[in-house]
């Protein structure tokens, strides 16, 4: 009988440190509540150009999902979400931030105006969650505005459970190591901070996709943001928007290739009737 009892127990305790284990890989708490909640999509442009041809594919899937109007009251871009890479910052960026953004939310330019975007995003993320919504950062970037804003909050409204109501989605390595170490460390303390696989395995070819890329600039919505993504970052020497490998995840559609991508985004261009139900 005592052991049955220990191997019982033995089996338990394996399988409780099992679910442990796979806890660390699973989604945040709740799914992603488009009626609610806020994307602040976070882009370093520095010093690699895949932000450009992410922040028109960004456009591109949400518009797409929910809708312009839906954009203008549940999504803030930032340009400038760097760390130790600053002095790599490309002011031409913001050629293709204007065509993506400008008229449809705007966007926030952190390298100019560092302060007042962390103060921006602060008064923003902390409205969207006494108003019952959480906060989704695509971090396509590094963590020190992350870290920042999240501090700023903790001071201003500590009755906020950060850890619970922000959620950090990152895929990359080489943006964790950019990241300042202190900042990085605060972000996965006080956040719900997801590491999903790097997207740059299925959103990044070199020499392009030209298909892809004819879909793209004929878009009666959508070419004038990818066509200045293409000119700031040429899709002859890579097509690459890795970083809407998070955005995907957020929104709970799983990885989408360049093939799949165009076929649901680009080629049926077709706005659909936003669901905001979740």
């Amino acid at each position: 009988m005592n052991m049955k009892r220990t191997t019982a127990l033995l089996t338990l305790l394996i399988g409780i440190s099992s679910l442990a284990g796979q806890a660390e890989n699973q989604p945040a708490q709740r799914p992603f509540a488009p009626a609610k909640d806020l994307i602040s999509l976070h882009y370093d442009h520095a010093p690699d150009k895949d932000d450009g041809h992410s922040a028109a594919a960004d456009r591109t899937l949400l518009q797409s999902l929910y809708g312009a109007y839906w954009i203008s009251k549940h999504v803030v871009p930032v340009s400038g979400a760097y760390g130790k890479n600053a002095k790599h910052f490309d002011r031409d960026s913001d050629a293709v931030m204007d065509a993506a953004w400008k008229n449809c939310c705007g966007w926030l330019a952190a390298h100019t105006s560092r302060e007042a975007v962390v103060n921006e995003l602060a008064k923003t993320w902390t409205k969207t969650i006494e108003a019952g919504g959480d906060v989704w950062v695509k971090e396509g970037g590094q963590s020190d505005i992350t870290a920042a804003v999240v501090e700023r909050i903790k001071k201003q409204s500590p009755a906020i459970d950060t850890a619970t109501r922000i959620h950090v989605v990152q895929h990359s390595n080489w943006n964790e190591d950019q990241t300042t170490d202190t900042a990085l460390a605060y972000t996965k303390k006080h956040t719900d901070y997801i590491r999903i696989r790097d997207a740059n395995a299925y959103l990044n070819k070199k020499g392009g996709n030209d298909a892809f890329v004819r879909a793209a600039i004929v878009h009666p919505t959508f070419s004038a943001a990818w066509k200045a993504a293409f000119t700031y970052y040429d899709p002859e020497q890579r097509l690459d928007f890795s970083d809407t490998g998070e955005l995907m995840h957020i929104l709970g559609l799983g990885e989408i290739g360049f093939d799949e991508f165009a076929k649901r985004y680009l080629e049926n261009i077709e706005e659909k009737t936003p669901n905001l139900t979740s």
